[in-house]
């Protein structure tokens, strides 16, 4: 990428490899954020997300100072499994927001996840010194909240009753993450 975090190429995890997003890894992404299984655990609703709208997306990203998308690539098999990212990243107030998806649903409830929430997490303390990072996760995502609890995110306040899905009605949980730095 050529937002100035080109020097960050690799990443590794337990069972993930990190490495920046690649105009080839769209399709696969646009096949996983239009599919309704996986498009229901996202910010935003993707499902008529298209190509020329990706790629748009992909090619102000590449420019972006403020974010940076990674592929989640499953260390020993080499597949793409999944992207995350940081995004309205601030150095100056050291922190960001976190995004991810595990795309590849046979690759859910087995630890990727948050391996790669992990893998990111000491990026973005090490590499980029930020101490704050943040996301929204809906209430129905018990299985990202898990996660996310086990990365060492804190519930920091609940939107209630924001996030219409399938006609109902459901809470946004903001989670925080906070770096310390060990004295």
């Amino acid at each position: 990428m050529d937002n100035g975090y080109a020097a960050y190429i690799e990443k590794q995890g337990g069972k993930v490899i990190l490495r920046p997003l690649e105009k080839n890894d769209l399709e696969i992404s646009l096949k996983w954020l239009t599919d309704p299984q996986v498009n229901k655990y996202l910010s935003h609703n993707f499902r008529d997300l298209t190509h020329a709208q990706e790629e748009k997306w992909f090619n102000y990203i590449k420019g972006s100072g403020q974010d940076i998308v990674f592929a989640i690539i499953d260390k020993e098999t080499g597949l793409h499994i999944g992207n995350c990212s940081l995004h309205k990243i601030d150095k100056r107030k050291q922190k960001a927001e976190l995004g991810i998806v595990i795309g590849e649903k046979k690759y859910w409830d087995k630890g990727y996840g948050t391996d790669a929430v992990k893998t990111l997490l000491r990026f973005a303390s090490g590499a980029l010194a930020l101490s704050n990072i943040r996301l929204n996760v809906y209430n129905y995502n018990k299985r990202a909240i898990k996660a996310y609890r086990r990365c060492g995110f804190k519930t920091v306040r609940v939107l209630k009753n924001s996030h219409l899905y399938n006609g109902k009605y459901w809470d946004t949980i903001i989670m925080e993450y906070i770096n310390s730095p060990v004295v």
